[in-house]
């Protein structure tokens, strides 16, 4: 786990920059341009994403260079995500991007919260991972994605009731803004018998609350 940082933003830890389709929730199957920031203030006990391995720390000329060189021009939205993306100063990057004309989607747990332009392309989708949202960056959210698995959801609402820090531990994992668009994600378990249980139950959830489900589709089609 990494606190988030106190800097200007001139440059940022750089997991990957690659250009994909959107898998999930709001943008789902269009082209992006995926950034994954280094590092994160939270440590989920299912995490399957490599945001620590990378030394990349470009200025934020380069990253913007960087971004540009694998955006083809029918590519406008840019997803940025970790780990979490609000642990360092994106402010600048963020800026630079609309000011480009480009959609900047970014991916947060609702955890941190960050000063940051308030634009109609500027984007925020959050997947809760604590059980409170941090008050300044709630209002700010576009949509919420829930990650379920079979058997950790609360019958009133089909949303995590279970820790996603420690393993079998109950936590009411924080709830949606009111009026909030909700998507639910089935989690991936690493196991086909248990990730159909976990399909099967999130299709039940999204029918009985009336939420959108929303699957990890560039799995699917086998690409970043």
């Amino acid at each position: 786990m990494r606190p988030q940082e106190d800097s200007d933003g001139q440059k940022l830890w750089v997991q990957e920059v690659f250009y994909t389709l959107q898998g999930e929730a709001i943008f789902a199957g269009q082209p992006a341009v995926f950034v994954r920031l280094g590092g994160c203030n939270l440590r989920c006990y299912w995490c399957d994403t490599d945001f620590e391995s990378s030394t990349y720390n470009p200025s934020l000329d380069e990253l913007v260079a960087h971004v540009e060189s694998v955006r083809p021009a029918v590519c406008d939205l840019i997803v940025i995500t970790g780990g979490e993306p609000l642990r360092q100063n994106i402010n600048p990057f963020v800026t630079r991007l609309l000011e480009k004309g480009l959609r900047v989607q970014i991916e947060t747990s609702g955890s941190l919260n960050l000063d940051l332009p308030e634009h109609p392309r500027l984007f925020f989708l959050c997947s809760p991972k604590t059980t409170k949202l941090h008050p300044g960056i709630a209002p700010r959210i576009s949509a919420f994605k829930y990650v379920v698995a079979l058997g950790e959801t609360d019958p009133q609402d089909g949303l995590p009731v279970m820790s996603t820090q420690k393993r079998d531990m109950a936590a009411r994992i924080a709830r949606p803004v009111e009026g909030s668009r909700v998507y639910v994600m089935p989690r991936d378990d690493q196991d086909p018998e248990r990730n159909r249980a976990n399909m099967q139950e999130c299709a039940r959830i999204a029918m009985t609350f009336g939420y959108t489900l929303t699957l990890q589709t560039h799995k699917l089609l086998g690409i970043n």
